[in-house]
């Protein structure tokens, strides 16, 4: 009996916490500087006082929600280059899943690209780790195309560095962009475009 209420008690609190966690989600989508513990907890349908048994303080939710977000994306990017050996396609298969995730989920691209650096410390950090293991993932196959021949003679670090940091800034500029995006010519121009830079032939 005592384990099953213990299992019962762990299933309410899980609950609560993704209530917490799709309550901030909503009110970060429109207006992120006045998603205060408050009015979090208020959609969220707790007491304030709740909240602060699930979370430390606003940055300690923004930093959970933040980590399930690049979970989410390197979950994604593992499942999509398992199949490929080459470097280019695997290089492909991450781009494709940053440009359909980002697309596809536009608000939580926004606050990952656009407004979080703007806003918490918290924010700041996770992200600069979030760009740093993407160009960590993107010199590992840069070395591999580099030992093949691949690609000509260049310091993996600065155009891995590059190659992130050229997607980003597209990426960041569609989504604060009005206009419609073809999200498959997209994919292909960002791809041509990094791969001739690499000095692909």
């Amino acid at each position: 009996m005592v384990y099953k209420k213990t299992k019962k008690a762990l299933e309410k609190q899980q609950s609560r916490k993704r209530r917490i966690l799709s309550a901030a989600w909503e009110l970060l989508e429109t207006n992120m500087s006045g998603a205060s513990v408050k009015s979090i907890a208020k959609k969220a349908g707790i007491a304030t006082g709740t909240f602060y048994l699930y979370f430390k303080d606003k940055d300690a939710l923004i930093e959970t929600m933040l980590k399930g977000i690049y979970q989410e994306l390197l979950d994604q990017i593992k499942k999509e280059r398992a199949p490929y050996t080459d470097g280019f396609d695997k290089l492909e298969a991450t781009m494709k899943v940053c440009v359909n995730m980002f697309l596809e989920k536009k608000h939580l691209a926004r606050i990952l690209l656009d407004l979080t650096p703007q806003n918490s410390l918290v924010f700041n950090t996770r992200y600069a780790d979030i760009i740093n293991d993407l160009i960590r993932l993107t010199k590992i196959d840069l070395d591999e195309l580099l030992e093949q021949q691949l690609i000509p003679e260049q310091d993996t670090q600065v155009s891995a560095t590059a190659f992130v940091g050229a997607f980003r800034e597209v990426i960041l500029y569609w989504i604060n962009s009005d206009e419609p995006v073809n999200a498959e010519l997209a994919y292909r121009t960002i791809i041509d475009f990094n791969l001739r830079g690499l000095g692909k032939g």
